[in-house]
């Protein structure tokens, strides 16, 4: 459970998502050494292997497993220490995004090429908001889509009302899970999942009562989803087995232009809790 504030893309840029984990890729495609031998190499040489869906989803997974917790942004550091902290986060991950971009199969390459020049703006200017855009939310939801069809995981279909969740099994299979989360109420609302650690007995509303830095040395922050009324998420998470709780931070009256000053929304009942295993 992730102590999250501020508005949808804000929030999306701090937990992080599945088409963040898979565009957000800061290697330069192509040759590094353009010219008219290299051009000429690249026509005539064989045709590419056809990319492995697997590989391409497990490393998506990975990526945003990197990204769970967001870049570590101290927000109340000058501007240009915020935007090293972003450089140095994103040196960090080159791999990982580098290697889910080289397995992206035809089908979705598309969709990865345009959310991975949208998030390379975000990443250069440290503005999230771009990722509000029609056109990073339309690649984002072929991504999801893709990895729905074709990578074979577990899935959850969870449901957020006012102020509660449906939908959440009491055990899940452990390994990566598909979490797609609606909502049907009329706030904005967030599933935020964490492992509990084995040592820790109390149920999860005990522990969301506790001081936040108490609370964070007992769970590990997995991954969170947020939708706006009528919309939905999916977050693409790896389950160890144990005790998991998901809880939405949101406070009450949170709407897409301003974030409310009412009570947060798992302290209103919105909290669940399942076993992976």
């Amino acid at each position: 459970m992730h102590r999250t504030t501020g508005l949808p893309a804000v929030r999306r840029w701090l937990v992080g998502g599945a088409s963040l984990v898979i565009a957000a890729t800061m290697v330069g495609c192509g040759s590094d050494d353009p010219g008219g031998e290299d051009t000429q190499a690249a026509a005539s040489s064989p045709a590419e292997p056809a990319a492995d869906p697997a590989e391409f989803c497990e490393a998506s997974v990975d990526v945003e497993a990197a990204f769970s917790m967001g870049p570590p942004i101290d927000e109340s550091a000058p501007p240009e220490e915020q935007q090293a902290a972003l450089e140095e986060f994103a040196g960090q991950v080159e791999p990982l995004l580098a290697r889910a971009e080289e397995t992206a199969p035809e089908e979705v390459a598309d969709h990865v090429d345009t959310a991975a020049g949208i998030v390379r703006d975000a990443l250069a200017g440290g503005d999230p908001s771009v990722l509000e855009s029609p056109e990073y939310q339309e690649a984002d939801d072929g991504i999801d889509e893709y990895m729905l069809a074709e990578c074979g995981y577990e899935q959850i279909e969870a449901t957020g009302v006012n102020y509660e969740y449906e939908g959440i099994p009491e055990t899940v299979e452990a390994g990566v899970v598909a979490v797609t989360f609606t909502n049907e109420g009329d706030e904005l609302h967030e599933i935020g999942i964490a492992r509990i650690n084995d040592d820790v007995t109390q149920p999860v509303q005990e522990l969301l009562a506790l001081p936040e830095e108490q609370l964070m040395s007992m769970i590990t922050f997995t991954g969170a989803a947020f939708a706006e009324p009528g919309g939905s998420d999916t977050t693409f998470l790896r389950l160890e087995p144990g005790r998991y709780g998901a809880a939405c931070f949101i406070p009450q009256g949170t709407t897409h232009e301003h974030e409310g000053d009412g009570p947060p929304h798992f302290t209103l009942g919105m909290v669940a809790e399942f076993t992976a295993g």
